[in-house]
């Protein structure tokens, strides 16, 4: 009687709550082992492997070189019978004319048009002057400047042209300074230098016109801010 008693009390609802407890504890225990053994079975490798296994695709994706022949091209040859080219400085070169007036100083002309005086209210009876009759011109002048209101063509089929010579000078830095003034003016103009019974010099010119009727305006201009004479020639290509 006595040991049944004993065995009663050493199962009762507390001790078997008990032991409840301690059997899910250490089931837990042993789950989260489980666990961390198997995240140190898949991690610890890529840890200490800091290389790492890398597979590089070596496979070409450039197509393969086209089967292409060479092409032998021949040297240039010089054509019989054709003239080379003139040097820079000789093309566009017209032929010599004496300048009528002095070279302007490129520095003291101003190339801005004075506004035209506004007439008189007065009315007044003005005289009519007879025109002048034109003076005969020297046969070299005259066969340099004819006149040609329409576009022409020259014995090689190309189209005449006709540049105004501005002015003559010794110095380059001078043709230079009255390029530039005549360019930022509005003009086309260049230079080019000629060698003359008389030195070399180097001429500036507009130009150049189709018509000799535009060159002809150009001169006009050019004469009433330059207080000068300038000439026209015919565009030497």
């Amino acid at each position: 009687m006595p040991s049944r008693n004993s065995d009663s009390d050493s199962y009762s609802p507390e001790s078997r709550r008990a032991s409840r407890r301690l059997n899910d504890g250490v089931k837990q225990r042993i789950v989260g082992a489980l666990v961390l053994a198997a995240l140190a079975v898949i991690f610890l490798p890529t840890l200490f492997d800091r290389e790492g296994a890398r597979y590089i695709d070596v496979t070409s994706q450039i197509p393969p070189a086209p089967d292409i022949k060479p092409i032998t091209i021949a040297e240039p040859e010089p054509v019989a019978d054709v003239e080379p080219a003139p040097p820079v400085n000789e093309v566009f070169q017209p032929d010599f004319v004496e300048p009528k007036s002095p070279a302007p100083d490129p520095e003291s002309v101003s190339l801005k048009a004075e506004p035209e005086a506004k007439p008189q209210t007065e009315t007044r009876v003005a005289a009519v002057k007879p025109k002048p009759e034109p003076e005969a011109q020297p046969e070299s002048e005259s066969a340099v400047q004819l006149p040609a209101e329409k576009t022409q063509l020259d014995d090689k089929g190309l189209p005449e042209g006709w540049v105004v010579q501005v002015a003559a000078y010794k110095e380059v830095a001078g043709a230079e300074r009255m390029r530039k003034k005549l360019m930022d003016a509005g003009f086309r103009a260049y230079t080019r230098s000629v060698d003359t019974a008389k030195g070399r010099f180097v001429r500036v010119f507009v130009g150049p016109k189709l018509s000799r009727v535009d060159a002809q305006s150009d001169k006009q201009k050019l004469d009433k801010l330059l207080n000068t004479e300038t000439l026209i020639l015919r565009y030497r290509a």
